[in-house]
């Protein structure tokens, strides 16, 4: 073997190394013990290419856990005082079929996860989501969102999951587990898919402490 071939060798079995490391390097974390819990926050806003921001003011929700389960489950989110600007002026937003203005209802499923060596997040994968504003514009999300458990770090113990979602633009900061891609997506009213974006935090509540496991 030439010196030349076997550089190459070495560099493709160094890449090679290197991306399993950091794939085993993210990994399922889970709470113990893992019980119903509540959602609020004071709301967030929702982006998508070209379109305009929604705001909403309040979340509510409840979330649990699937049987046996200390990390994955279900989760509900209830949206209210949501509005974006259309022309220049405030229009409310509510999600298909609510029977009040400003209130968006979304459910999906997620997934504790972490997001870097020591550092634990939360994958979310909502069902789809049709936004209405001011019976003019309809945007339908679909996808997922990756967020970041602020608090408790790993190892430590509380009754209180503090999730922040963040982003650059339209895009989610946090993308990319175990070498997937996952985003949240925006189908507008031309039927074109965009890459969207979910910003806010919530809170978590459940009865017991728990402690957040990442090892």
């Amino acid at each position: 073997m030439s010196k030349k071939i076997l550089v190459l060798a070495l560099a493709v079995v160094s890449s090679a190394f290197w991306a399993m490391s950091a794939i085993a390097a993210a990994q399922e974390i889970h709470l113990e013990p893992a019980e119903a819990f509540t959602v609020a926050s004071a709301g967030g806003e929702v982006r998508a290419e070209g379109e305009p921001t929604v705001t909403c003011t309040a979340l509510g929700g409840s979330g649990s856990f699937d049987v046996g389960s200390t990390t994955t489950g279900t989760i509900t989110r209830d949206y209210t005082g949501c509005h974006t600007s259309v022309f220049g002026f405030t229009a409310t937003c509510k999600s298909e079929g609510a029977a009040t203005a400003g209130t968006v209802a979304n459910s999906g499923t997620f997934h504790l996860i972490t997001i870097s060596p020591g550092v634990p997040g939360i994958l979310m994968t909502t069902n789809p989501t049709k936004l209405v504003c001011a019976g003019i514009s309809t945007i339908t999300f679909t996808g997922n969102m990756i967020g970041t458990i602020v608090s408790p770090k790993c190892g430590e113990n509380s009754k209180v999951l503090t999730v922040s979602l963040t982003a650059t633009g339209n895009t989610q900061n946090h993308q990319s587990y175990t070498g997937g891609k996952y985003d949240l997506v925006a189908q507008t009213n031309d039927g074109v898919n965009k890459t969207a974006a979910m910003i806010g935090s919530a809170t978590n509540t459940q009865t017991n402490a728990a402690k957040l496991n990442c090892t």
